[in-house]
């Protein structure tokens, strides 16, 4: 286990609970904000949204969930936290980066979003997930394949997409990461996501599982459904 982040002994802990954060995009990319001109305004203010379990402690690395959402707002729904209070896990998600947002910069924030709970929190590295639901399922499910070696698992509801996995040379390091492809029986993209799984297992990536949902249509699940995702993501890891 590699632990990042958060300072430790007479420091005040960092925030918990639901709240919203804002940051200038310059200074979250530094030196690196010339390159993204395209896609950010330097005077841009990001709002993120953010779940951090109650009994947080730097003592027990939390795991973190990033999220792309398909709407305006990047928060959490609210029946989920007890789910992520029992597997010590983190949420973020920004705001503004729906479905008419450029897939680059959505990508970019998800990225951002974990440079962001590290420098506050400690996190296992082991258990860095990317997350999102329809379009933003999409685009979480083509990120993880581009960035392997930072999301170790991926957890999709209702889209995802195999963008460009039988090339990619990430291929090895995805055969060590757990994937989650959530849909419901109802879903419209029922069909595209069954395929998505196929691929996935043609690859050799086996550690992947879908979850079709009985009387579930185009949304995210109850909370028992993303429990029973979670725990795959997270199944031999809690214990260490």
């Amino acid at each position: 286990m590699v632990l990042a982040g958060a300072a430790t002994g007479d420091q005040e802990l960092p925030q918990t609970d639901s709240f919203s954060a804002s940051h200038a995009a310059t200074a979250l990319l530094g030196d690196r904000a010339a390159s993204y001109g395209e896609l950010f305004d330097p005077a841009e203010e990001i709002t993120w949204q953010y779940y951090v379990p109650p009994d947080y402690s730097p003592d027990k690395p939390a795991g973190l969930l990033v999220y792309i959402s398909p709407t305006r707002s990047g928060a959490m729904p609210r029946e989920w936290r007890s789910v992520m209070v029992k597997h010590n896990m983190i949420w973020i998600g920004a705001d503004r980066s729906g479905n008419r947002t450029k897939v680059p910069r959505r990508v970019l924030l998800s990225l951002l979003g974990v440079e962001l709970v590290k420098r506050d929190y400690v996190v296992d590295e082991d258990r860095i997930y990317l997350s999102g639901f329809s379009g933003g399922g999409r685009v979480a499910s083509m990120a993880v394949i581009d960035n392997a070696h930072i999301f170790t698992g991926g957890l999709f509801f209702c889209g995802a997409d195999l963008w460009h996995l039988d090339d990619s040379p990430n291929i090895d390091a995805m055969k060590e990461n757990r994937y989650v492809l959530v849909t419901g029986a109802l879903d419209q993209a029922l069909e595209p996501v069954k395929k998505t799984y196929r691929g996935y297992r043609r690859a050799g990536i086996k550690q992947t599982k879908l979850m079709i949902i009985r009387d579930m249509g185009h949304s995210t699940p109850r909370r028992s459904g993303f429990a029973k995702a979670l725990a795959f993501l997270d199944e031999g890891k809690l214990a260490k």
